[in-house]
């Protein structure tokens, strides 16, 4: 699925009645801006467009013959799917294709509202998780391969030592959501609580693992599987949004690699689709 650097949902409209598909141009149009990519009447059509476009989203007629069998739907990056029908108990290749909504015909704006809405969601979500891979292989490649050893899960600690006044405890990494740096002091955001730890946030970046933490900035640590959404401030730069509602800045040492992953992932391949709108 490719990215624009933009809140828009790049589209593509799959639906062998030309009438329907003007319904629908009319019914986007009136919700939000989304750029229309193109439009197909039949599978092999949709199958031609899907490859060369590679949009955010589909809208496709289940009914159409053929639809189901559509590969560039079934592909590891593929487009986020809403299914429409004139018949829904026939509708099982909606299912079959992991669609994340489904619409019955007459298309009603409130529902492609909800559609949309779902759409967006699941294209944030896969923006995530591709960035904290981008960051976690960044930050893998700084500090260098791993050490051969019998147990690679040992490297890291699955646990961090917490003191509060006299007591102490061991802290499960995974309940840390974030931890925040200032000088030689580090604040652990966690489930129970804050402690306030008596190191530097460099010194306990090293004994965390970087497939599940990653630094966003210079005073800030996230924990991947805490992250919520990144989005853009419209000035330029990023926040990260964690589960509990915190926004984090996203250091600029970190907002080209943000740029790249969110703007520029499949430009080498933007000469596909001018060439196909040509042909």
């Amino acid at each position: 699925m490719a990215t624009n650097g933009t809140n828009r949902l790049r589209m593509v409209i799959v639906d062998g009645d030309e009438m329907m598909r003007r319904r629908l141009r009319a019914l986007l149009e009136s919700i939000e801006p989304v750029e229309l990519l193109g439009e197909a009447s039949t599978a092999p059509q949709a199958a031609r467009c899907i490859e060369a476009l590679r949009p955010d989203l589909v809208l496709l007629d289940v009914d159409l013959q053929g639809a189901a069998g559509i590969e560039a739907l079934r592909t590891a990056d593929a487009p986020c799917l809403v299914a429409m029908t004139a018949h829904p108990e026939r509708a099982l290749p909606a299912f079959e294709l992991e669609a994340v909504d489904y619409l019955v015909k007459p298309v009603q704006r409130e529902r492609l509202v909800t559609s949309l809405a779902r759409a967006r969601r699941r294209r944030a979500e896969r923006r995530i998780a591709e960035l904290a891979l981008e960051i976690a292989g960044t930050a893998a490649a700084i500090h260098g391969p791993a050490p051969v050893i019998a147990d690679v899960g040992s490297r890291f600690p699955d646990q961090m030592t917490i003191r509060v006044r006299r007591r102490m405890f061991a802290l499960p990494m995974e309940d840390i959501a974030w931890i925040e740096g200032a000088s030689q002091y580090s604040r652990v955001h966690a489930k129970g609580g804050e402690y306030l730890l008596s190191r530097s946030l460099s010194s306990l970046e090293c004994e965390l693992d970087p497939t599940r933490f990653f630094r966003i900035h210079r005073s800030a640590i996230v924990n991947s599987a805490y992250v919520r959404e990144v989005m853009s401030r419209g000035d330029g730069r990023y926040n990260v949004y964690l589960q509990g509602g915190e926004a984090l800045p996203l250091g600029r040492a970190r907002r080209e690699m943000l740029h790249r992953l969110l703007g520029g992932i499949h430009a080498k391949k933007s000469g596909g689709p001018k060439a196909a709108a040509s042909a």
